[in-house]
């Protein structure tokens, strides 16, 4: 019995197939189904050895990939197939319902390096791991992809093998290893001065001032100390859950020893558990926001969020409660019977078993509440070592690398893995693609920055005012190599420029000082004054043009002369409310119209945005005067706004010069037009709306509508003036 596929998109001709071939849709002699095997046909011709997983140079060549038909078949074999079964099982129900094609594709997964013998030449080698996912990449978010690898034996070296997990609780030694080995191997990488375990009290060369306060659990008590011991750090979700917090009529008393023991019942289950983990991991000290910040006074609560960075990177460990969506969701698995983990297995021979391992940890952490607030953000970048606990398991998270309680790989010479990299399977003859790096990483780089605004935003604030203070740990961490550049949580000096031209991803709202006055609490010019989620475009996308150098001066100052600069300012501005710092431009002036007839010709699809709700729109900008009366407007250039911008097509807008463009992103112009263009024959651009006056000077006042990009020659050949204003 044979099987193939004809599918006009794959290469099936004689001279691909004559040679062997490790595609899915390769031609396969099926054997005779046989129902009373516990195996059906396809995963009898596998024929699954454990050496198939083991390490193996890493030159060697992948064994093929494989094709397990529709699942709705699978379903159907798992009646009498234990592979089939363990399949079935590992896929949502959601995914029951579509035909979907089921793929069985080899993964290089654990990379070390191993000497000889008998001579000190070093072999990469890397084990495989075999990840099932459906044909298509557009099913998986039905059918999210998983991963196999062989179980081990009982009393067996389960190096590089799955793990049997003890279903109900924690294996409290396997955690203590995590950060002991961590603690040995990545001494450059995930240690900071005196943050082991293992250390005493920080030289008073790094005290941490004003102080922090800890948890002591030995005297069961607060400390407030400027040379902390070594601590444990709490990273979770408040939610609607009722918070016992420190405030200035509790204080006195908590720093008295024994008085935690006295409100330990009016803790959630989150710090709770918090403080039992700590006490198993052999640590005395926590800190924990609602009992380590007082709560009612401001003064307090603001020395101690500009100490953020300062805590999580000094924190020995970081908790983190990634269940649930509120502080009652607990740590699963510290109490006996409060997780319930299945693990989906199947034996396949005498001396194989398989196990299907549970998602990778950033899979599971990104579609957490926890991971979708704000201020975890800064908490997750900034740690050195967490322990994550989720609704099923708990991943150790580190500089270096990421495990897992059901996979074993905790091995020093260990220096990459699957878990590490970003895997975008080929579906064919190609061999996976495999990028290391992802997410969620502490970079201290310009393009760093861009990244991380981005990401932070895309995350939910409960109070929008927070917005700087939930990023200010990380800008603190900027601020150490390159100086006190940040105001408003943009990037001044050489890099404003850049930091202007963020664009919305969603229809923003401007973030209030209260909600009764409605005023502005931030800048327009800042993504911090707006609440909602924003990006920048890739600094790298040249769009057909020769790559700079230094992609920084892909912005520059204009030809034609513009001013942009931050000043400080402490005049009473009238009834525009410009912040102490406001921005100040000397540009030129001119009025053009939106489009919706969008000329740029862009032949790529635009970026698809993350968030719900309103997206903004890309117009296209054209003259506000056509030479000619019923001639079509030209395209000058392109803007993102709100929808609501379609009912202003007949109106003029104003535009001011903010720096000259090295060139438009792919998603604003089409490969071949952009190519056309010569370098710089763009300039970055400013919708304004006109607010005022300022009292003191008699500036305009103007806040931002959005930013573009505008052909230059729109500008030569348009009636401008000059002018001097404010953007508040």
């Amino acid at each position: 019995m044979s099987f193939s596929i004809s599918d006009p998109a794959v290469d099936s001709s004689s001279d691909v197939l004559s040679r062997a071939s490790r595609a899915w849709y390769r031609p396969i002699d099926l054997p005779v189904e046989n129902e009373s095997l516990h195996l059906c046909a396809r995963h009898r011709l596998m024929d699954l050895k454990r050496s198939n997983f083991a390490a193996r140079p890493q030159e060697q060549a992948l064994p093929p990939d494989w094709h397990f038909g529709k699942l709705s078949e699978v379903i159907q074999r798992g009646d009498y197939c234990n592979f089939c079964k363990m399949i079935t099982d590992s896929v949502s129900t959601t995914a029951h319902k579509h035909e979907v094609e089921v793929l069985g594709c080899w993964i290089p997964d654990v990379t070390y390096t191993t000497k000889g013998a008998e001579t000190d030449v070093k072999t990469t080698m890397v084990t495989l791991l075999l990840r099932i996912l459906p044909e298509m990449a557009i099913w998986k978010d039905v059918f999210a992809p998983f991963t196999i690898v062989p179980l081990a034996m009982e009393n067996e070296d389960n190096m590089f093998l799955g793990r049997t997990l003890n279903p109900k609780s924690i294996n409290i030694d396997l955690l203590r290893s995590w950060i002991e080995s961590c603690e040995d191997w990545h001494r450059c990488v995930c240690w900071r001065k005196n943050n082991s375990r293992r250390d005493g009290p920080v030289t008073i060369k790094f005290p941490i001032i004003p102080f922090i306060r800890l948890l002591d659990l030995k005297d069961d008590c607060l400390i407030q100390t400027s040379i902390p011991p070594v601590f444990v750090a709490l990273s979770y979700v408040w939610g609607n859950a009722q918070i016992f917090k420190l405030v200035k009529e509790t204080l006195p008393n908590l720093l008295q020893p024994g008085s935690l023991a006295k409100s330990y019942e009016l803790f959630p289950k989150s710090i709770q558990d918090a403080v039992t983990l700590t006490r198993l991991l052999n640590h005395r000290y926590v800190w924990i926001d609602s009992l380590c910040i007082i709560q009612d006074d401001d003064s307090d609560k603001g020395a101690q969020v500009q100490l953020m960075d300062t805590i999580f990177t000094r924190a020995s460990l970081t908790i983190t409660a990634a269940s649930g969506r509120d502080a009652n969701a607990g740590l699963p698995g510290i109490d006996k019977g409060s997780r319930n983990i299945i693990q989906h297995t199947a034996v396949y021979s005498d001396e194989l078993s398989l196990l299907s391992l549970m998602r990778g940890c950033d899979d599971v952490v990104d579609t957490s509440t926890w991971n979708g607030r704000c201020w975890t953000y800064q908490e997750r970048l900034l740690s050195r070592r967490s322990m994550i606990f989720t609704n099923d398991t708990v991943y150790f998270e580190c500089g270096e690398d990421i495990w897992s309680e059901d996979f074993n790989m905790l091995r020093s010479d260990v220096y990459m893995s699957a878990s590490l990299q970003t895997i975008t399977p080929s579906r064919g003859e190609e061999p996976p693609t495999l990028i290391h790096g992802h997410q969620n990483r502490l970079g201290i780089f310009k393009g760093d920055y861009l990244r991380m605004v981005a990401e932070y935003t895309l995350r939910d604030m409960t109070f929008p005012a927070d917005r700087i203070s939930g990023f200010e740990g990380i800008l603190n961490v900027f601020r150490k190599p390159y100086g006190p550049v940040f105001v408003w949580g943009m990037w001044s000096e050489e890099m404003l420029a850049h930091s202007l031209l963020w664009q919305p991803e969603q229809l923003l709202d401007r973030v209030p000082i209260d909600e009764k006055s409605k005023q502005p609490m931030y800048p327009s010019w800042s993504w911090a004054g707006w609440s909602g989620a924003v990006k920048y475009s890739d600094p790298e996308d040249w769009n057909g043009l020769p790559p700079l150098k230094d992609p920084w001066t892909r912005a520059l100052p204009s030809e034609y002369g513009e001013s942009v600069v931050i000043n400080r300012d402490d005049a009473n501005l009238g009834s525009a409310q410009v912040p102490m710092y406001h921005l100040q431009l000397r540009s030129r002036v001119a009025n053009f119209k939106l489009t919706l007839d969008d000329k740029s010709g862009t032949l790529k699809p635009l970026f698809v945005s993350k968030v719900h709700g309103e997206h903004p729109i890309q117009f296209g900008i054209t003259t506000a005067h056509p030479p000619n009366f019923g001639t079509n407007k030209e395209w000058l250039g392109t803007i993102l706004l709100p929808a609501f911008y379609q009912q202003k097509l007949s109106e003029e807008h104003e535009f001011v010069v903010l720096s000259s463009a090295y060139c438009f992103v792919a998603d604003e112009l089409s490969l071949d037009a952009s190519r056309a263009l010569e370098p710089y024959a763009a300039v970055n651009v400013m919708l304004i709306t006109r607010q005022g006056t300022a009292a003191h000077d008699g500036k305009p006042v103007v806040v931002r509508a959005g930013v573009g990009r505008m052909l230059k020659k729109a500008w030569d050949m348009t009636q401008v003036c000059w002018e001097d204003m404010i953007v508040a």
